[in-house]
């Protein structure tokens, strides 16, 4: 074989490992960047439990799923001198519709998924209350292997995209809605009076559900290693070339 064409199968081989090195430094970076999501989806549902939920504002004229809150509360503007609102005054009445945390969380899944390009998440159990909520396959397989594993983490990678579940561990502000439909809130259990109980304290309840598309090519490869990386591997087959030169 002649130099050149050692040269040149060295060149190969060099490439093919670079790029499989290059393939796991981008699954372990798309992890990374499933576990930040999940991060964010925990502090939304933090910031919302602190208030036991967040009240909207109904849009005037807009219709309002049923599904889509817990309880509504009407207020009516008052007057200037407090006299009584009357009929003609009664377009001035506001509805606050009541939104949990898990609803929080949920409505800002819809907004991510809408875009199939980009990563997205799903908050789901298989103890749901909204069918919206079903687990999925994959879903369903993490739950139960962290419940028998004892762990809050699971993921795969298929056909280049990574998919990773992390354990939503039953809180007392989880406990409230549901722990039973006996113990739940009237506006809960009017709206799921069987289903979506029996959370255990302390416990996996469901799970944060990530999806990280991949973008990986040779073209992303050269974006993740650096400027010393691919001097390094030119260094490389040029003192492999040099070498199978003199010989």
């Amino acid at each position: 074989m002649s130099t050149v064409s050692k040269t040149i199968l060295i060149v190969i081989i060099s490439l093919i490992v670079s790029f499989l090195i290059g393939k796991s430094v981008y699954e372990k970076e798309q992890l990374n960047q499933a576990r930040t999501i999940a991060n964010m989806v925990e502090y939304i549902g933090q910031w919302a439990s602190q208030y036991r939920g967040i009240w909207i504002k109904e849009a005037k004229g807009d219709a309002v799923d049923l599904g889509s809150h817990l309880d509504t509360v009407t207020a009516t503007l008052a007057n200037e001198d407090n006299s009584v609102t009357s009929t003609e005054q009664m377009a001035t009445t506001l509805n606050f519709h009541l939104k949990n945390p898990a609803l929080v969380q949920r409505e800002i899944s819809d907004l991510m998924q809408a875009n199939k390009q980009q990563s997205s998440y799903r908050i789901t159990s298989d103890k749901y209350m909204n069918t919206k909520n079903s687990p999925t396959a994959f879903e369903s397989k993490a739950i139960k292997f962290m419940r028998a594993n004892n762990v809050t983490e699971y993921s795969e990678v298929r056909n280049g995209e990574t998919f990773y579940a992390r354990g939503l561990i039953a809180t007392a502000a989880c406990m409230r809605c549901h722990e039973s439909a006996e113990k739940a809130p009237y506006a809960v259990r009017s709206l799921y009076p069987s289903q979506g109980y029996g959370y255990e304290l302390g416990k996996v309840a469901g799970a944060i559900s990530v999806r990280v598309p991949s973008t990986y090519s040779l073209a992303s490869l050269l974006n993740i290693l650096n400027i010393s990386s691919i001097l390094a591997i030119l260094g490389l087959i040029g003192c492999s070339y040099l070498i199978l030169k003199r010989k």
